[in-house]
């Protein structure tokens, strides 16, 4: 496959873009680097390439479109020939619903490559393929992302949505975005020399421009991104494209801009989150969600502010747990909820798929600035587990990271610039990928450590199994019927939030027959003292669920002969059944 070619930007060395690369033959499978980045081009190209190599395996579909007509790709992954995806428990992933921040579909085009080449060879990845389905969505923010590759760009571009917002309320829209004024390709900062501004360049690196201390002698004042006044109202690079904030858009506990700052007119108003919020709700077996974002290195949680409810004592104990296995299966990484640990937002994707469909869901928040590490034993730990890899580097440090082992490319140095409004003044610094992205040689780990964290926690996705009745004559065509599911899984068959909320039907432990009446019902609350406690209407039909690594026993009392089916049927754990003979 090609791959789209990115300007002249000279961005090889150090992200080194790749294309997905198939075998020759058909029968062969293909092949992927994961050594660097694939643009919106690429990833259609590795989705219809999983796709052609595993029919039995995958159904590639859009589920909707962007606002600038581009397909959201959706990519099903379950064996089917084990039955069909909505009759078994699911997994959600998606990734880059801001558009900027592109390593989060590399996390999933990789899980997909990986749950689809790894089944036949890995017996867990069969099991897990044959028992589960997943629901890959690699890129929700394919316009952002997409201009991201084709450049100019920067860190701070793409994040919203591709939707025209008059910022500056002066009847125009998106008129006085970044220019590249040097034409390089990127956009850069600009810095103007000012004795009496706010910045001042750092001693050990000139390079380097750090704030100005009181008592220190300023020597710059930061400009902003490389711009000028393009609408003549004397302010510069105040209405770039959007700005929506996609996942300020989801309906829960939406709130305005003047509330939330880029949430939008109304809720779900750019048509990307209204194609998933639309998919979440006709998947009601969806049990677990990650949404992968690239900054920070967390596994992050609701509630999101303090106006969320707070999320149930029993589902916290299920986070806690997911997450201390989260935490070493990609260490530097924190466990962290979202409203204490970090910031208060509104109207998030994980508040929205845990509050109203009961998902439990996390936040993966992929790269840590802590891997621009250039540092020894000898220098000095902080932070406060003293860890000497986890701390943030400084910008020194990542000077010399980028200097030992980038061969410079991570920055632009400093040039001068005459600007039609500022004057003489110098535009450089860090390159756009050199601030939130992983460097394409560290890329693959990163990879396959946050990829195998969401299949760890899918395999703890419930795992119900029906044993054989019991039957035992009460009197002359009387029987009672004692039944026992059992989920040996981590997660339970609801969430406790689903259960409390009454967001959806409970599971059903159902007995049925031809010329079979059925008399009493209910759950068996002492299995050892056999206290049952019976249900008023419909006995046949009781609802229920079971938890984690637990069981869930019912009885009913019947009349009549022949053979019945006792059935368990959950949304989020699928169907089992067997049949009996009443003798």
């Amino acid at each position: 496959m090609n791959r789209m070619p990115i300007d002249a930007i000279a961005l090889a060395a150090l992200l080194a873009f790749a294309a997905a690369a198939t075998s020759a033959s058909a029968d062969e499978k293909p092949r992927f680097h994961w050594d660097g980045y694939f643009d919106q081009e690429a990833v259609t190209d590795a989705l219809e390439s999983l796709a052609d190599a595993y029919p039995d395996l995958t159904e590639l579909t859009s589920i909707g479109t962007s606002a600038e007509g581009r397909d959201i790709w959706q990519l099903t992954i379950t064996a089917e020939k084990a039955g069909p995806h909505d009759t078994k428990p699911a997994m959600y992933v998606d990734g880059a619903i801001h558009g900027n921040e592109i390593q989060s579909t590399e996390v999933c085009l990789y899980l997909a490559w990986l749950l689809c080449d790894r089944y036949g060879e890995w017996e867990r990845i069969t099991a897990l393929v044959d028992r589960t389905a997943f629901y890959v969505v690699p890129t929700v923010n394919v316009d952002s992302r997409a201009h991201w590759f084709a450049g100019p760009t920067s860190h701070e571009v793409g994040r919203s949505a591709r939707m025209p917002v008059d910022d500056d309320h002066d009847g125009l829209v998106d008129e006085d975005g970044p220019d590249d004024l040097d034409g390089d390709g990127l956009y850069l900062q600009m810095r103007v020399r000012d004795e009496h501004g706010t910045h001042r360049s750092h001693p050990d690196d000139p390079r380097v421009t750090v704030r100005a201390r009181p008592g220190e002698q300023a020597e710059w004042t930061l400009l902003g991104l490389e711009g000028v006044d393009n609408d003549g109202d004397g302010r510069v690079n105040e209405d770039g494209p959007g700005y929506l904030d996609m996942n300020r858009s989801f309906p829960f506990n939406w709130q305005p801009s003047y509330v939330q700052s880029g949430s939008g007119r109304y809720p779900l108003e750019p048509s990307n989150t209204r194609a998933v919020a639309d998919f979440l709700a006709a998947r009601p077996n969806i049990g677990f969600a990650f949404a992968f974002h690239n900054y920070g290195g967390m596994w992050l949680r609701g509630p999101s502010s303090e106006s969320s409810p707070p999320v149930d004592p029993a589902d916290i104990a299920i986070y806690d747990w997911l997450g201390e296995h989260g935490e070493r299966t990609v260490p530097g990484y924190r466990y962290l909820v979202a409203r204490s640990d970090l910031y208060a937002t509104h109207g998030d994707f994980d508040e929205f798929a845990y509050q109203v469909f009961g998902i439990l869901a996390y936040v993966g928040e992929i790269f840590m600035s802590s891997e621009f590490a250039y540092r020894g034993r000898s220098d000095q730990t902080s932070g406060p587990d003293g860890n000497l890899w986890s701390r943030r580097p400084r910008l020194v440090e990542r000077q010399e990271f980028n200097d030992h082992l980038m061969a410079g490319e991570m920055f632009q140095p400093w040039r001068p610039y005459d600007h039609p409004q500022y004057g003489e003044i110098e535009i450089g610094g860090w390159k756009p990928h050199a601030v939130r992205s992983t460097p394409g040689w560290m890329l693959p780990e990163t990879l396959h450590r946050n990829a195998m964290f969401v299949v760890w926690t899918a395999m703890q996705l419930p795992d119900v199994a029906l044993e054989a009745p019991e039957v035992e004559a009460v009197a002359d065509g009387l029987w009672r019927v004692r039944a026992r599911a059992v989920n040996t899984a981590g997660l339970p068959t609801l969430a406790a939030a689903y259960r409390q909320r009454e967001l959806g039907r409970r599971d059903l432990f159902t007995i049925a027959g031809d010329g079979v009446e059925v008399l009493s019902g209910g759950v068996v609350v002492d299995r050892y003292l056999g206290r049952v406690a019976p249900v008023e209407h419909r006995p046949a039909r009781l609802e229920t669920w079971i938890d984690a690594q637990d069981a869930r026993v019912v009885e009913w009392v019947v009349r009549g002969e022949g053979e019945v089916t006792v059935a368990y049927d959950g949304l989020k754990c699928g169907r089992r059944e067997v049949a009996v003979e009443l003798r």
